[in-house]
Parts: structure tokens; sequence; C-alpha cells
């Protein structure tokens, strides 16, 4: 654990025992209402450079997250809070409202967080990018690491100047400090390229590192598991786009395919009901024209990474830009630590 996190994890302890916390935090009002953002509920593994700190919590930490969370709040389904959210009502309550949501459909929500949630009756909404659902393709971002992280084929480095390649390749090669420092630079440069130029990026880094084959590549949830989930009234779903492409990045023409064939999937697969599908933007990124292109497709509420708790809405358009707060386990392992970065104190 870095200085900056021992000093957070020693000063929440007070702060959550007086209450500081929840009275000098995000929410202003009694109708102020949270939306937690989760990716994947994992153990890592020390040589597992492919999962970020901010992707991941520990099913134990989850387990014990899922605990503190429904004795703190009212934690009800997405659907709910949307129509609490547009009937405009006070939600007063006891206990402020709270939603649950993943993002990705990593296999191992339905191995390591379903199990939780269904024993604790606590429900999530998970958001799909179609096109990976039932394969074990992988994002870029974890290819990226595997190249950047992996074992060379060929001893020594290549000169940059041997392989014709990208201009990004010799910058990612002159990055330094830690690997984990590296990928995650690398990665937020990488951002704002359109994917077929990322694509292009990552055949000339995989030629330029010459690393092993990566094995056992992650699987995404299955149709048959989503279906499962959906029945049993714990878990819903909604859309992540058809390619988890950043949107800011594709065309409007981009932007329309991917959100339509999105939704086209989930309702052929029986993973949403066309009364009420939600949105989740890649990486949190949208302008208010792709917000309204996400009106416009048919979806209800769209989830972005903007930091911090919703009110209950005055103009329509604010259940296309709702808040959410980010949960990882290096920031969020003990029920002080998160309680602190659940009213944003850290």
């Amino acid at each position: 654990m870095n200085i900056s996190l021992k000093i957070k994890k020693t000063l929440s302890y007070p702060l959550y025992y007086t209450k500081s916390a929840a009275r000098f935090g995000y929410r202003k009002t009694e109708n102020d209402f949270l939306i937690l953002m989760y990716h994947r509920v994992c153990r890592k593994r020390s040589n597992d450079y492919s999962l970020q700190e901010g992707m991941y919590v520990d099913p134990d930490t989850f387990a014990q997250q899922v605990r503190f969370l429904k004795n703190e709040f009212h934690v009800i389904p997405l659907e709910e809070m949307y129509s609490l959210h547009r009937s405009g009502s006070p939600m007063v309550h006891g206990k402020p409202f709270c939603v649950l949501t993943f993002d990705d459909g990593w296999k191992d929500f339905y191995e390591n967080a379903y199990p939780t949630l269904k024993f604790h009756d606590v429900c999530a909404t998970v958001f799909l990018p179609t096109d990976y659902i039932g394969t074990k393709r992988m994002f870029w971002t974890e290819h990226l690491a595997h190249l950047i992280a992996g074992k060379k084929r060929r001893t020594g480095d290549l000169r940059v100047e041997e392989i014709p390649h990208h201009t990004m390749i010799g910058t990612i090669e002159k990055m330094r400090g830690p690997i984990e420092s590296k990928i995650e630079q690398a990665a937020e440069a990488l951002k704002s390229f359109p994917s077929e130029e990322i694509e292009r990026i990552m055949v000339d880094l995989a030629e330029r590192r010459q690393v092993d084959p990566l094995s056992g590549a992650t699987s995404f949830l299955s149709w048959e598991e989503i279906r499962e989930m959906r029945l049993s009234g714990i878990v819903s779903f909604g859309s992540h786009t058809k390619s988890h492409r950043i949107l800011t990045t594709v065309s409007e023409d981009g932007v329309r395919d991917e959100l339509t064939r999105s939704r086209k999937k989930l309702i052929e697969e029986g993973a949403v009901s066309p009364s009420f599908i939600p949105f989740a933007y890649p990486n949190g990124n949208f302008t208010d024209r792709i917000a309204e292109m996400v009106e416009e497709s048919g979806y209800h509420v769209a989830l972005t990474t903007q930091k911090g708790w919703n009110q209950v809405a005055r103009e329509r358009g604010e259940f296309y830009k709702l808040k959410r707060i980010g949960i990882h386990q290096d920031m969020t392992s003990t029920n002080p630590m998160l309680a602190c970065r659940i009213y944003g104190i850290y």
C-alpha cells in the first residue's frame, strides 16, 4: 500500500466512527441518491498485470461491502430508482437510496458477485458490451497489459527503427516506472484514438515486442447465465454498447450503430424488456449530442463515470447524465474507507 493510501486508511476510521464522512460529503439534501460502479469481483494474482487496481474488488471485500450497504442504505433496483427519479417525489425513507451497477459483463460476476447478492437479497444491474458476451475475447486494454508485461520470445529489445510502426509505439516504449504504471500510462494515452487506430497500434506493438501468447484469457458472461440471473429477479441488465468503443472517438453513424445493435441484441436474447433498458457510457465518455442519441435510440437512463450523488431530476436530459462512484479494492477495502469514498472525502 502506498503512502497516500496508508494516510487515507488511517484517517478513514475517525471520520467513519464520528459520522463526519456523511456530514461533510457529497450528499447535500435528503433527496440525493447514490449509484455505485463496480467492474470485476475476483482475486488478483501477483503476476496479473491486466487487472488494474481500479477494476476489481476481492470477493471477501465485496461480501463485506454488501452487508455494509444493506445496513446503511435502501439498496434498490435501477428501474425502481428511475421510477422515483422520474416522479420527482421526495425520497425520504430514513436511509438514502443506493443502486449497485457493474460494467463489462465479466464472468466472475456470475461466479463471485451473484451468489453474494442472492444470499443478501440485494439487486444489481450489469451493463453488457454485447459483441463480447459468450466469448473469450479480450478488451484491447487487457491485450495491452499482456504485451507490456508479458515474456518476450526474443532476447533483448529490438531497435524501434527495425519495424515499421505507429508513432505511439516509440512513446509507449519510452514510458518509465513500474510495469503497472507503464500499463496505466499507455492505456490512458491510447483511449483518445479511434478504435481502428488502436487496433493498428496493438498489431504494431505485438510485432515490436514479440511476447509469448496469452493463455487462459478472461471470458465474459454467457447469454444462458444472463437469462438465469434475470429470472432470479436479483440482477437486471443494460447496454454498454456493442463493441465497447469509446463513443467520443466514433462518428455519429458509428454511435448510432453501437446503440441500436446492442439494444436489439439485448432484447433478442431476453436480457431486457423494452419497457426499461438502461445504458452506461464506456469509459464514461459522452457529449450532449451522444446523450441525445442514447435517448433517441430507446434507452431510458444513461450512467456516466462522473463522481458524485444524484438529485431528483428537474429536466429529462438529466436522466442521461447520472453520476456514479467507482468502488475498487485499494480505496474501499474496509468499511471506513468505503464510507469515505461514498461520501466523497477522497
